[in-house]
């Protein structure tokens, strides 16, 4: 039996535009801008040869592989059944690759979210990049991908892997994403890091495009937990992508000019609010109402000057951000929001960029 255990953070989209066209899903994504997250999903993969572990009572043959998939939600309960279908699709797209096999193995994955679901927080890509770098090192130790790998390559992975297969691993989970229509531009992001923007729609390696620069952040996430929106509530309907597309690539174009470092945050920060205007998105009753109590939550506690709330794309979530990069952000100041989310009740996570 071979084991591995990867980890991909999560992502917030503050702008984006919609490009979905091209007939290759790895052309197809965003645009756009956001922050990536350290909290996401942690994946275990296993994976055993039936025909030296089988059981006879084993549901497949020596030829037909056995899938024991589990996901769990950040709260510890399990994930309704649906949320399988994605990582049986991976399986897919691995085999397709030529890199991974199935037949004649069990493959077990446990796949744990660390932030809510269809919030807006990058669940889905996080936990289809991590599954994927899982079953690639436990294959890869176990003789099924070929090869034999490489130890020690400083990525969050237990197992043996190929350097290149990092790369595999960010193309095949966008490919999924595409396919079901469940993101655009999280992996891209993802592959940046810290915050970043999406200069070309795609998947990293491939066609797309992004930079991205550190900084020592800890925004604070907010959700209405009973009002999570799907992506593809928006990506699939037309007039939708036509006006949060219009909103994204003006933004983009603005964002672009000039190098993308920390004397852009306030730039983000302005173009983020202009967009969820002009997209329409603001505009949205339930949205809008979280928004403005998150912030006056914030006024609440006299912190309007120092920190402010953004939209999350596409969930039903805010981003409480500082407004400045200038001086590391006050404990004091963090704790007086998160006490007052709590007095109004509010769903809410701390985390780190």
């Amino acid at each position: 039996m071979a084991k591995a255990v990867a980890r991909a953070g999560g992502h917030v989209t503050l702008i984006f535009s919609i490009h979905d066209d091209a007939d290759d899903p790895e052309a197809q994504g965003s645009r756009g801008a956001g922050i990536c997250l350290q909290q996401g999903a942690e994946v275990t993969a296993l994976i055993e040869l039936l025909a030296d572990g089988g059981r006879a009572d084993e549901v497949g043959t020596e030829d037909e592989p056995v899938f024991e998939i589990a996901v769990f939600d950040h709260d510890g309960s399990v994930a309704p059944i649906e949320c399988l279908e994605p990582y049986l699709v991976l399986i897919e797209e691995l085999q397709s690759s030529g890199k991974f096999s199935a037949a004649g193995l069990r493959i077990g994955l446990e796949v744990v979210l660390e932030l809510p679901r269809s919030q807006g927080f990058g669940m889905s890509a996080a936990g289809l990049l991590a599954a994927a770098r899982a079953l690639l090192a436990a294959a890869g130790s176990i003789g099924a991908a070929g090869g034999e790998g490489v130890s020690g390559t400083g990525n969050p992975i237990s197992g043996d892997i190929d350097l290149g297969d990092f790369d595999l691993a960010s193309r095949l989970a966008h490919r999924v994403e595409r396919k079901l229509s469940s993101g655009l531009g999280d992996v891209l992001a993802s592959s940046a890091g810290g915050v970043e923007l999406r200069l070309e729609p795609g998947a990293p390696g491939s066609y797309g495009q992004a930079v991205g620069f550190n900084v020592a952040l800890s925004p604070i996430l907010v959700w209405a937990a009973t009002e999570g929106k799907h992506t593809r509530d928006y990506i699939d309907d037309a007039d939708w992508k036509l006006r949060i597309s219009a909103a994204g690539e003006d933004a983009v174009s603005r964002l672009r000019q000039g190098g993308w470092n920390e004397d852009k945050w306030a730039e983000l920060l302005l173009e983020s609010a202009i967009f969820a205007q002009t997209s329409g998105l603001y505009g949205e009753e339930i949205r809008r109402r979280l928004l403005n109590k998150v912030e006056a939550v914030i006024s609440s506690v006299g912190r309007a000057e120092s920190h402010v709330a953004r939209l999350c794309m596409l969930g039903t979530s805010v981003a409480i951000l500082p407004t400045s990069l200038e001086s590391s952000q006050c404990e004091e100041e963090l704790l007086s929001i998160t006490a007052q989310l709590e007095a109004f009740g509010l769903d809410y996570l701390r985390t780190n960029i």
